[in-house]
């Protein structure tokens, strides 16, 4: 029988302190995620034992309520119980810098993983089905699904543009306008221009093609069609001041910076500009000014950033894979549970950009499939009825990738289980370290998401990628058992429905 998110939805707003103490409410894979006015109005004990609500914690100065898979339906009913704006600039109250990025982040993010993930799985499908000889990479067929595949991450700008805009109280139109300028063709032509004479140039060939085309019109004629400018056209500038040519594709953190200094000039015309014009001229100023902006300033600032925190992690990385797969393995299920996980995945993002594939990924997967495999064990072992109904639901939620249900629901409740599944988290992430385990391309790694993993020509990866999963899982499963754990009754109590 589903359950009644109507009512429990009712349940949730009014032990909450009710919908005057919603500042805002938003979702991702599976939280909804309140930024309050007073936290003090939450009974967090009895909004526990709200039917369909897996737990309930206090992160990033969020509450968030772990609801699971159908979270997406529970928060529909939500916002007709509650009044925001959701378009409002939010930030959670008294809260220091990195919950503010946390906060910021996930914002942004959460909306479109999904959609960016099915991207990432299509490309690694069409990779499995050409190396089987299923398909041709010559046939239309596969031209065509490619391409789609890619569309995702060639316009994630976008994406990332439309939800900081609605983060930052930046007209998402506007917002998008600009980033759709820094992917446009116009834009990537000149880009690729540039890099084709860049390329070319120290080939002594090239050179004296270039010198006899200053005077040969039919030289300079070829080489404009196949570079897409003239061969003497200058730098590009805008007034007087160099711009760098840098590719925006699959980029974050400029597109974010963006955003939110276009927040600032866009309150600024707001507040300067006559009535009869503002809506007009607004937007335009935002554009004229941004655009510009971030392809001096921002954009190699933004690369710089995100190069740097992708630096630091594929440092470590390079140092020890093994070690790095024990710590990732060992650590990230704890870091769910404080809901800071989201502050990786611009690292992810950025990878996939600059190196083609992410190994933090690869390494991250274990602790997913070791959770799983930890809460198979609690399956296997439990007496109560209950908890094996509960434990095999939440296993098999956390083979598809999401365990919130598998942490709150079972492993954290029972204690040893968490144990065990980071420990095996842990070895299974040194497996994974040990054979150089990568994706290549986004997800959120899960069994059905398997053929990202996979790339024609790197078949040992691949293999030690599912070594370390099953290892993983197995001892998961094999820890827990041993271990063993004192059961607890999971409570059926739900509340009655609150009176309106």
């Amino acid at each position: 029988m589903a359950l009644n998110y109507a009512q429990s939805a009712v349940e949730i707003i009014n032990l909450i302190g009710g919908s005057d103490n919603v500042i805002n409410v938003t979702h991702c894979a599976t939280r909804l995620r309140f930024i309050l006015k007073e936290r003090e109005e939450v009974n967090k004990e009895q909004l526990k034992r709200v039917e369909g609500v897996i737990t309930v914690i206090e992160a990033g100065g969020q509450l968030q309520v772990v609801i699971g898979n159908h979270v997406g339906e529970a928060y529909q009913e939500v916002l007709k119980g509650v009044s925001v704006d959701e378009n409002a600039a939010v930030s959670a109250p008294n809260v220091g810098i990195v919950s503010r990025l946390m906060d910021i982040i996930s914002s942004i993010f959460a909306p479109f993983l999904y959609p960016l993930a099915a991207c990432g799985v299509l490309q690694g499908i069409l990779s499995l089905v050409t190396a089987l000889g299923w398909m041709d990479q010559a046939s239309g067929a596969y031209r065509i699904l490619n391409f789609v595949s890619w569309t995702g991450f060639t316009f994630l700008p976008v994406m990332v543009a439309f939800t900081a805009a609605k983060k930052f109280n930046v007209n998402p139109f506007t917002a998008v306008i600009a980033a759709c300028a820094l992917v446009s063709p116009d834009y990537m032509n000149m880009l690729t221009a540039n890099k084709i004479l860049l390329a070319n140039s120290a080939d002594p060939a090239m050179q004296m093609l270039m010198k006899e085309a200053v005077n040969n019109p039919e030289i300079a004629k070829v080489l404009a069609e196949v570079a897409g400018v003239p061969v003497n056209a200058p730098a590009l500038e805008f007034f007087g001041l160099p711009v760098k040519y840098l590719s925006y594709t699959a980029s974050v953190i400029p597109i974010i910076l963006m955003v939110w200094v276009m927040s600032y000039i866009q309150h600024f015309f707001e507040r300067v500009l006559p009535l009869v014009i503002r809506n007009l001229f607004t937007p335009m100023f935002c554009i004229a000014i941004m655009v510009p902006l971030t392809l001096l300033a921002f954009g190699p600032v933004g690369n710089a950033i995100g190069g740097a925190i992708g630096g630091v992690y594929n440092t470590l990385y390079g140092l020890s894979p093994v070690i790095a797969g024990f710590v990732v393995g060992a650590l990230w299920m704890p870091l769910v549970t404080l809901g800071v996980h989201w502050g990786i995945t611009p690292v992810t993002v950025g990878n996939y950009a600059t190196l083609g594939y992410d190994t933090f990924t690869g390494l991250q997967a274990s602790a997913v499939f070791a959770m799983a495999g930890a809460t198979f064990g609690v399956w296997l072992k439990a007496k109560d009825q209950e908890m094996k109904r509960v434990s095999l639901s939440a296993g098999m939620t956390a083979l598809f990738g999401i365990t919130e249900p598998a942490i709150y629901g079972v492993a954290l409740r029972l204690k040893r289980p968490m144990i065990c599944g980071c420990l095996a988290g842990a070895i299974g992430g040194s497996v994974a370290g040990f054979f150089n385990a990568v994706s290549w391309s986004y997800c959120l790694p899960g069994i059905a998401v398997l053929p990202v993993f996979f790339k024609e020509g790197h078949m040992p990866q691949f293999i030690g990628f599912l070594i370390s999963i099953g290892t993983a899982f197995m001892l998961g499963v094999i820890f827990t058992w041993f271990a063993g754990f004192k059961e607890q009754p999971v409570s059926t109590t739900t509340l009655k429905p609150a009176k309106a």
